[in-house]
């Protein structure tokens, strides 16, 4: 029995380190940038040495990973529940929202892909699955037998929602309203939009 109770701690005091660290690891990336910010730069922010910090993760890949895979991984969750289209704008939107909802619940991991507009400093296995949710996603914000107009205006509706989620840094602001406010106008016009186009179909 002391046994298991010694091996639970220690599994615990584990886990603790990790979160910790991908903690610390967020708020430096973020600060400094993924390449700007070496594995010296967490160890000393946490006071650990490089060996301790190798214990519970490989290289620095090893921890963006443990930092975006939950988001990765709920959205490779969505995605395998959807259909190859959906066969109307209800079910779409309810797509979308949800897609939406599952970014806003990772809003470290989503921050950490904010750093830049573009995904090439990415390590190559996280950009595929990135790129890979992008082009789903876009595929499943249309609708079977949609003109190029309409193609594109889905596209267009995308880039409204990762810019209101994802890119958020350099927006434009309305002052005194809240983010809540701003995303139900925002999801109010997606919504709109996603209706008129089903609307002239």
């Amino acid at each position: 029995m002391k046994t298991e109770q010694r091996s639970t701690k220690a599994s615990g005091e584990k886990q603790g380190s990790r979160e910790k660290i991908l903690e610390v690891a967020t708020e430096l990336f973020l600060e400094h940038g993924y390449a700007g910010t070496p594995l010296s730069a967490i160890a000393a922010q946490l006071d650990f040495t490089k060996a301790a910090l190798y214990y519970h993760f490989k290289s620095k890949v090893d921890i963006l990973s443990g930092i975006l895979s939950p988001l990765l991984d709920a959205v490779d969750g969505l995605l395998e529940q959807a259909p190859e289209r959906f066969p109307d704008a209800q079910q779409r939107w309810e797509f979308l929202y949800n897609y939406s909802q599952v970014l806003l619940s990772h809003s470290h991991a989503v921050a950490v892909l904010g750093i830049s507009s573009s995904n090439i400093w990415l390590p190559q296995e996280i950009k595929e699955r990135i790129d890979y949710h992008r082009r789903r996603t876009i595929e499943l914000a249309m609708l079977p037998e949609m003109s190029d107009e309409e193609q594109v205006k889905a596209i267009l509706l995308m880039d409204v929602l990762h810019r209101e989620i994802v890119f958020t840094e350099d927006r434009m602001v309305v002052p005194g309203m809240t983010p809540e406010r701003r995303r139900e106008i925002v999801y109010g016009f997606i919504r709109e939009a996603l209706d008129g186009a089903a609307a002239t179909r």
